[in-house]
């Protein structure tokens, strides 16, 4: 089963973003779910106390957003289901690798962009394959964060499996542009590397030489777009990155132009797009629009819009919990930049369900890998 999980892992993976996929994404979390509960639970799902509790938070806030009526609710709930149908499905697998599984899943994201920057294969997750400057849509992009946060969770050094990674990932983090990815990328690995009982071993050398030589050769060639030569000087201060300067812009307005009430802005809307900001393009003016709601790339607005305050205290404290139970304080540092960073740049963190494996790994992976090898004992 483990194989056909990989596989379908995989596809779901690349399918996020890809609406024309949306019913299928479904239909294979309800089967990865119902085969974990029927193989290999033989009926009987594993739910820790902690999952009623934020499906009970969960549904309050449901019951206010229907309160409000929103028009169109599937656009927000559909999220929140894949992510609860995913999570049963993590806490039921069973016998798994995880750290192969995103090893090959890194490796099947650049194989994709491969084809896409080829012309190889048609591009469902963007109406256009190469964009602004060389940009190219596709997939996301967040096999090596994912993969770097597990080293650190797990004290693993610098070794050469992650090497490879992230030279297999610097293409597709090349070729998309995106400064928020290739930032948590480089902090996480600089968190990694910053092993002094390693500096000075003849291999953590080689691997350290060869990641930083092969990444300044291939973002200085040709292949690299002219736009990530544009946005390298920005990894070293994001702070002064045009990007992240308006997106706080954004947030700022969007809290002054927002109309609701006191209520509102203790318990939010419950889910739904009404909260517009009006965006200048000093630049190019016909560029310059209104954006609403999920276009405001900020994950802490997304918060406050569907709960106000409220659930964004449940979610800093929910997130102190898991900053607590990491082992050590690199940790703790890149769980902190990964969350903080991304959700000031992006909503994804709350509409790519693949982000669950972050507190699944912090809350259940000491208990996964002790079942792990209770299992390979009795094989």
């Amino acid at each position: 089963m483990k194989i056909l999980y990989q596989i379908l892992l995989v596809a779901l993976f690349l399918m996020i973003s890809a609406t024309k996929f949306n019913n299928l994404f479904l239909l294979i979390l309800v089967f990865l779910v119902s085969s974990a509960w029927i193989v290999i639970k033989k009926g009987k799902l594993r739910l820790p106390v902690y999952f009623y509790g934020v499906f009970i938070i969960y549904f309050i806030f449901l019951i206010v957003g229907f309160f409000y009526d929103h028009k169109n609710p599937t656009i927000d709930i559909k999220f929140q289901i894949y992510g609860f149908l995913f999570y049963i499905f993590l806490l039921n697998i069973g016998k798994f690798d995880f750290l192969k599984f995103l090893f090959i899943l890194n490796f099947a994201v650049f194989i994709v962009y491969m084809l896409l920057y080829l012309g190889i294969l048609p591009n469902w997750w963007d109406y256009t394959v190469i964009g602004y400057r060389g940009r190219v849509y596709g997939p996301a992009i967040i096999p090596i964060v994912l993969i770097c946060f597990y080293y650190l969770l797990k004290r693993k050094p610098l070794d050469i499996s992650l090497g490879l990674s992230f030279l297999i990932a610097m293409p597709y983090l090349v070729l998309t542009t995106n400064l928020m990815n290739m930032v948590i990328t480089a902090v996480l690995l600089f968190l990694i590397m910053a092993n002094f009982k390693k500096l000075f071993q003849p291999s953590y050398i080689i691997i350290s030489a060869l990641i930083v030589i092969s990444s300044i050769g291939y973002i200085n060639s040709d292949l690299a777009p002219q736009l990530i030569k544009e946005k390298l000087p920005y990894v070293l201060k994001p702070w002064d990155y045009a990007s992240l300067k308006i997106r706080i812009e954004d947030f700022g307005k969007a809290v002054r132009s927002e109309d609701f009430n006191t209520a509102q802005k203790i318990f939010g809307k419950g889910f739904g797009a009404s909260t517009s900001i009006y965006r200048e393009n000093e630049e190019a003016q016909s560029f310059s629009r209104y954006f609403t709601f999920q276009e405001i790339d900020n994950g802490f607005y997304y918060l406050y819009h569907r709960g106000g305050f409220l659930l964004l205290f449940i979610f800093l404290l929910l997130h102190l919990v898991l900053l607590l139970k990491l082992p050590t304080i690199r940790a703790q540092a890149g769980f902190v930049f990964l969350v903080v960073f991304t959700n000031l740049l992006s909503i994804h963190y709350f509409n790519n369900v693949f982000y669950l494996l972050i507190p699944f790994l912090i809350l259940e992976g000491d208990n996964f890998m002790k079942k792990q090898m209770i299992l390979e004992e009795k094989d």
